[in-house]
């Protein structure tokens, strides 16, 4: 069953997008084609060779500097997935909803075996899916818990990829809860799992409580999380970061703005602890040798979630990035953890 509800003025917290607009390098370049094309017809004089060529120059720099914006925004407004993995166990219920500005992604539902100790989202991160984290999440069914999840915009079996935004994403978590929430009597004790970018989620979600689960939030459980965008933004980067940064930084910025007009974080604000530091207890388990996002993402998590005695850190030898791939140490801890708080 369908179910729509009103949008959420949590995590995601903003109104809807603006459409297209003729921006300013644009109106410029079309400006310097109209001129050119005037001058084409008119004499040849030395004053209008010279305009004719500077304007040539400035063409040619406006519009490499509009390829180079394109570039951008496809690589950061625009998610690019793995063929993603499909569910396979037959326990898993379809649920449908309404997500940000109407939009229908797909949610999954797998109950607990027996009575269940409460619910767990999980949230795969950036090129993953439901499907990818199959097994991590059978795992989680296996310590008692109903776990759902959804198949976040650009990924799996979700192909909204267009203008696309981490808080879009939060705002259909959000929606998503509402829903759960139909398959129970009473409301559930929620824990949070989040991996690498769903890390990133998570955090922001548990520290912009605004449904039901809020006040039933008991734990989270961050596995190589993001914890900062402009951090990974200049890793993406890589050689390009140094010598335009300042252009890079100007595009996200802008798209962002144009995206979400009313958007309460900026680009440099997308990080821990702007964000929103949890007073939750957190369980952070991070890749000892983390080939994707290294570690300075899970020192910065360390850095500013430390204060609560009840967060605990492990860096973990026999744990990867990948969730196609798990590790024991990571399965004990994570089963003491929710043992403990169950």
């Amino acid at each position: 069953m369908k179910m729509q509800y009103p949008e959420s003025r949590g995590a995601g917290a903003y109104l809807g997008s603006s459409n297209w607009r003729l921006v300013t390098p644009w109106a410029i370049l079309w400006l310097l084609i109209v001129v050119e094309c005037i001058l084409w017809y008119q004499d040849s004089q030395i004053l209008v060779n010279i305009l004719f060529w500077t304007l040539a120059i400035s063409i040619g720099l406006n519009t490499a500097y509009l390829g180079f914006e394109s570039r951008v925004l496809a690589v950061f407004f625009k998610v690019h997935p793995y063929a993603g993995a499909d569910i396979s166990n037959p326990d898993w219920r379809i649920i449908e909803f309404t997500g940000w500005g109407g939009n229908e992604p797909m949610g999954y539902f797998l109950p607990a075996k027996g009575d269940s100790k409460g619910l767990i989202l999980y949230m795969h991160g950036y090129r993953s899916s439901v499907g990818w984290a199959e097994k991590r999440i059978l795992h989680l069914r296996d310590q008692g818990f109903d776990v759902a999840g959804i198949d976040m915009r650009g990924h799996g079996r979700c192909d909204l990829s267009r203008d696309w935004t981490l808080l879009k994403i939060a705002t259909d978590i959000e929606a998503f809860l509402d829903c759960i929430l139909a398959e129970y009597e009473e409301k559930p004790p929620v824990h949070f799992y989040g991996h690498s970018m769903g890390g990133f989620l998570a955090m922001r979600l548990s520290s912009k409580k605004s449904g039901w689960w809020g006040e039933n939030l008991v734990s989270i459980i961050l596995e190589s999380p993001v914890a900062s965008i402009p951090m990974l933004v200049k890793m993406w980067a890589g050689p390009l970061w140094k010598p335009s940064n300042f252009l890079i930084r100007r595009i996200i910025r802008n798209e962002a703005m144009r995206i979400h007009p009313d958007l309460p974080i900026r680009f440099m604000d997308a990080k821990v602890p702007q964000i929103g530091v949890t007073n939750i207890p957190v369980l952070t388990l991070q890749s000892k040798v983390d080939d994707t996002l290294g570690r300075s993402h899970y020192n910065t998590v360390k850095k500013h979630f430390k204060k609560n005695r009840e967060n605990k850190f492990h860096l973990i030898s026999d744990l990867e990035h990948t969730t196609t791939l798990d590790s024991t140490t990571r399965k004990e801890l994570v089963e003491n953890w929710l043992s403990e708080r169950s």
